[in-house]
């Protein structure tokens, strides 16, 4: 169980910055004359950006706020150029988001191994053997770029659930998932969220999310292709309950209405007459019945969804 799921970060960044030129002068026995010799300073190391498949929040990146770069060395003498800086390579999640406090976007991050370079190393000082070499003032490397910056991570998962407390929602990744994947379980706010992948067959999978409390959607429905609406037969009042959970998605986003809902009706091991409760719902809305002690049903559920996933 994890206790630190982050999909909201803010670090600071700093490329490094260039080294120094260096004036020297060689004056040898053949010549009377003093040579310039002064090596131009390193480049300094650049921040990279790198997709990672394997991350699923931001949790790396918490103990380390600030991340730096390193600078390049000063020029030597003999001609010698100072080493550029090593670059900074930092991992994110796929699908992150990164932007400067004014959210600004900089970058998008979608693909495993996407590398994309934030910010540029500053650039070396010139040394008095360089060609170009004019005055002192070509002698100061540039500096690096620093900033603030805000990551954003979304989790990519084609089915969201909702439902009241103890409808079930838990039960259901647990068993929808069971034996193909360990369940994860991520603190959105105060309360822990379930996150599974679910193997339908050989070929296809996807990924299911539960959303907190009665329908804590934020940011990650983008993703959903489905929206499961569960609710527990034991409930008071089931379509009351069923039209609250509708306001909520109709409060946070109106489209979310509009994406592909399935309506289930959970512990249905403990129904008598079935008719009377799919008679209660809209006819455009496709109503199921499941109970968590039959397998057959779960390899329905997951046949349905899969269905309409596709």
């Amino acid at each position: 169980m994890s206790s630190n799921f982050l999909d909201y970060l803010k670090i600071f960044c700093k490329s490094g910055d260039g080294g120094a030129g260096q004036i020297h002068f060689l004056k040898t026995r053949r010549s009377k004359r003093s040579l310039p010799d002064g090596g131009n300073g390193g480049n300094g190391g650049n921040i990279i950006i790198k997709g990672n498949k394997q991350l699923k929040s931001l949790n790396t990146l918490k103990h380390k706020k600030h991340n730096i770069a390193e600078n390049g060395s000063i020029g030597g003498s003999n001609c010698k150029n100072g080493s550029n800086g090593k670059d900074l390579l930092i991992e994110v999640p796929l699908v992150t988001t990164i932007k400067d406090i004014n959210n600004n976007i900089l970058l998008n991050i979608q693909k495993h191994n996407q590398t994309k370079r934030l910010f540029q190393g500053g650039k070396g000082g010139k040394g008095n053997s360089d060609s170009t070499f004019r005055s002192k003032l070509d002698l100061n490397g540039s500096p690096g770029t620093s900033k603030w910056l805000i990551l954003e991570f979304i989790i990519s998962a084609e089915v969201g659930i909702i439902g009241f407390p103890n409808s079930g929602k838990s039960t259901l990744i647990s068993k929808l998932a069971a034996r193909n994947t360990e369940i994860k379980y991520y603190p959105f706010t105060t309360t822990l969220s379930n996150i599974g992948i679910v193997k339908y067959n050989k070929w296809y999978t996807f990924i299911i999310l539960e959303f907190t409390g009665i329908v804590n959607i934020f940011k990650h429905t983008k993703y959903n292709k489905v929206i499961l609406i569960i609710i527990s037969v034991d409930s008071k009042n089931i379509l009351q309950e069923y039209n609250i959970l509708l306001k909520e998605l109709k409060h946070y986003n109106n489209s979310l209405l509009f994406k592909k809902t399935i309506i289930l009706i959970s512990k249905s091991d403990l129904l008598s007459v079935k008719k009377i409760i799919i008679q209660k719902f809209p006819t455009q809305e496709k109503t199921f019945f499941i109970s968590f002690f039959n397998p057959k049903e779960i390899q329905k559920i997951k046949k349905i969804l899969s269905n309409h996933l596709k």
